[in-house]
């Protein structure tokens, strides 16, 4: 029977997501090329030694650049709490990307002694982006779902901002619809009259 074998970092390799491993100490031991990828699209030299960085320190380094507070990953690291998962921003990328990042508890053969951990970023970005648009829609909805407030005198509408619109730009903010302007037959006959015979016995009409 023929048999295969894989290296590790060949496995490690061969995800698209970006993964490191990280010893009992939290410094970083491995990392893969998706890792490296990224790294390198977020301004880091490629020339950066990621072996036996603190990978704690850097993430708490990212997310107080971020304006985030860290999250606790020590939990993850001694085996109290054997996965974490959040959405993280990522304001190192141009344009803005967003990471679903995972940290899972690596343990020994005893399964109680912590040997490491290991740390894997997915770019969710595509997928907040639909999120982000999916709620604008369902905003939009919502909006002409409404009781608007609309002038009994000249038809305009007031927004959100109670700022009063007329009836074609505050659809135009809020849909994707686009306006050509014609007159009906019943203004026509009123500010036209001279051309009303013309209309009788017409589509118009």
């Amino acid at each position: 029977m023929h048999k295969t074998s894989f290296t590790f970092p060949e496995i490690i390799d061969s995800l698209k997501q970006a993964v490191a491993i990280v010893d009992a100490k939290g410094c970083i031991v491995s990392v893969n090329r998706v890792w490296l990828q990224n790294s390198i699209e977020a301004g880091i030299p490629e020339s950066f030694e990621w072996l036996g960085v603190s990978f704690m320190q850097i993430y708490a380094a990212l997310s107080e650049a971020d304006g985030q507070l860290p999250i606790d990953l020590d939990s993850v690291l001694n085996g109290t709490q054997p996965y974490f998962r959040d959405e993280i921003q990522s304001s190192a990328h141009r344009p803005v990307k967003w990471y679903l990042l995972e940290a899972s508890t690596i343990f020994h053969d005893d399964r109680t002694t912590v040997k490491g951990m290991t740390i894997c970023f997915t770019d969710i970005t595509k997928s907040k982006m639909i999120e982000h648009d999916l709620m604008e829609a369902l905003t939009q909805i919502r909006t002409l779902r409404g009781l608007l407030p609309i002038c009994a005198v000249c038809k305009r509408i007031r927004d959100e901002h109670d700022i009063w619109n007329s009836v074609e730009s505050f659809l135009q903010k809020h849909t994707h619809a686009e306006f050509t302007h014609d007159i009906c037959p019943d203004c026509i006959r009123r500010l036209y009259p001279k051309y009303s015979s013309v209309l009788d016995g017409s589509s118009y009409s």
